[in-house]
């Protein structure tokens, strides 16, 4: 398996996920996707036991996704902004990255990685930049970033064009249901496809050229 692909995001259709499969497709890489919303990931306790083989004792799911990115040459990561930071599920699973990193192993090191954060200000890439710090604190190689406005769920609740603080309001002010489906703002649209396109091209180039 030459890639993984993870996205961190509890939404079925989530776009970090689409995201993330669009850049691995275009590669042409052989890579398996996973969700960690399905998963039993916990944060981490802070114990220390994992400084003597830098291995986490907690009994869950990690290792086995450890052991996944452990025999891929890339790693893929999306992730939604929640409050201002990457999810509470996404946030987990790079804390306990703390059990690889004892007397200097950094099992990660010198892997490629592409950080994919959804983030309502675009400027701000608080998603984003937390994912790309976590992989370069592992030693990766960061060979790109890409960031993109996340899903505006007070679109889908049934009550955003009537509440006052959010989204739609933030938006258009209050609206009529009809007025705010047709002013839904764009999500992940043909630029962003294209940029998720070029950088999945630009991944697939340079693992072509290292089988030279």
């Amino acid at each position: 398996m030459k890639a993984i692909g993870i996205s961190s995001s509890g939404r079925k259709a989530a776009y970090s996920k689409i995201i993330v499969k669009d850049i691995l497709e275009e590669s042409g890489v052989e890579y398996e996707m996973i969700h960690l919303a399905r998963l039993n990931i916990k944060g981490c306790l802070g114990c220390l036991k994992c400084a003597g083989n830098n291995t986490c004792v907690q009994k869950d799911d990690f290792q086995n996704v450890i052991d996944k990115i452990n025999k891929a040459e890339v790693l893929v990561f999306g992730g939604g902004n929640y409050y201002g930071m990457l999810n509470a599920i996404g946030h987990a699973f790079w804390e306990r990255t703390f059990a690889l990193r004892h007397r200097e192993v950094f099992p990660f090191a010198g892997k490629l990685g592409i950080a994919v954060g959804l983030d309502r200000d675009k400027d701000k890439k608080e998603a984003t930049g937390f994912i790309e710090k976590m992989m370069l604190s592992n030693k990766m190689a960061v060979i790109a970033t890409f960031t993109e406005s996340g899903h505006q769920q007070c679109y889908d609740c049934g009550y955003g064009h009537d509440c006052a603080v959010g989204n739609v309001y933030a938006h258009m002010g209050l609206v009529t249901a009809q007025l705010a489906e047709t002013n839904r703002p764009e999500e992940y649209g043909y630029e962003a496809q294209q940029k998720a396109k070029a950088i999945g091209k630009m991944l697939g180039s340079i693992l072509d050229a290292r089988k030279i």
